[in-house]
């Protein structure tokens, strides 16, 4: 059967497909447009209690008042990020579901031959912060600076074992490039996030760690962390008596960084109210203070910026991983 439609002659199968197409444009921009109804997922590829999880969680308040939704943090560790990353890879791209990553998200590219998702099978929202690591050694090991502990690993080859939140975490990475810049070998012990890996230096299971300052602070404030140096340009404000490496003699400066994926196809208009959420959030006079005091700069960027600095960085960890040995899990 067959109808007149302006001057031509249409098959209605053609004609249905055509205003199917229609409805479903309508209808995406109808569900970009009303977003969100229900709760949003923020997907932690961390244990709870690590500097990504405490970082997820100062947004989460922000977020929520701004998109008027509850705002879910779910940790989900496993496989130096891979296993949390990639439900976000294949989840539906709604805006329901997004995640937290932070350096490993560019170096896995490097450390695995093979991964589950590539970096287009996702939509940045934006960088959230960025945070330098802290050199901290357990109280009974007899160092009390960065050149005693040095002198320490070379008097005790293969004893130094150090805590990661996983292979290619920025524990790790940072670990990685001061066992270059001193030409010293330690052990890595690779534990699910921060807060573990911090207990274990507590506890004197392992020897030191390159913990974030939120991981660190409170075994720092309660003695059971010594601090020897921090990988930033400048002194931390909530560790003003712990000098820089390069204060120490050391030409070594990193940093970690946190920010905000949803699935590739996500509708820009959903990316663009789940950034301008997160820029506000993140804008709170609290959140602010609090990550000041622990050494992390607030960055909120734009889906674009992160997207150029995700590039960047998957390229440069390129460089610097390519001729290291890196000890799978």
């Amino acid at each position: 059967m067959k109808v007149l439609v302006g001057w031509r002659v249409v098959a209605l199968p053609i004609l249905a497909v055509l205003i199917l197409a229609g409805l479903t444009g309508v209808t995406g921009s109808a569900r970009a447009a009303d977003y969100p109804t229900r709760p949003i997922q923020l997907i932690v590829p961390y244990a709870a209690g690590g500097a990504t999880d405490t970082v997820a969680r100062l947004l989460q308040e922000g977020m929520q008042k701004q998109l008027g939704q509850p705002l879910l943090v779910i940790n989900r560790p496993g496989g130096n990020t891979i296993v949390g990353t990639q439900s976000v890879a294949h989840a539906t791209a709604d805006g329901y579901t997004i995640v937290m990553v932070s350096v490993p998200h560019a170096a896995n590219f490097t450390l695995y031959k093979e991964m589950p998702y590539a970096q287009s099978d996702f939509a940045p929202i934006g960088q959230v912060s960025n945070t330098p690591n802290v050199l901290v050694v357990n109280p009974s090991l007899p160092v009390n600076s960065l050149s005693e502990f040095i002198a320490y690993i070379k008097a005790h080859p293969g004893a130094i074992n150090y805590g990661t939140f996983g292979v290619g975490s920025s524990a790790h990475l940072a670990a990685l490039l001061f066992e270059t810049k001193i030409g010293q070998k330690m052990t890595a012990v690779h534990y699910h996030g921060g807060a573990p890996a911090a207990v274990a230096v507590m506890t004197g299971e392992i020897q030191c760690e390159f913990g974030t300052p939120l991981s660190v602070a409170a075994g720092i404030d309660s003695g059971k962390l010594k601090p020897i140096a921090v990988t930033s340009k400048q002194r931390l404000k909530f560790l003003p008596n712990v000098p820089t490496m390069i204060e120490s003699g050391l030409d070594y400066q990193m940093g970690a960084w946190f920010g905000l994926l949803a699935p590739a196809g996500t509708p820009q208009p959903i990316v663009a109210q789940l950034s301008a959420a997160m820029k506000t959030a993140m804008s709170e006079p609290h959140v602010v203070q609090v990550l000041a005091q622990s050494g992390t700069d607030v960055v909120a960027s734009s889906p674009d910026e992160f997207g150029r600095f995700i590039s960047d960085e998957t390229k440069l960890w390129h460089g610097i991983l390519a001729g290291m040995t890196i000890d799978k899990e």
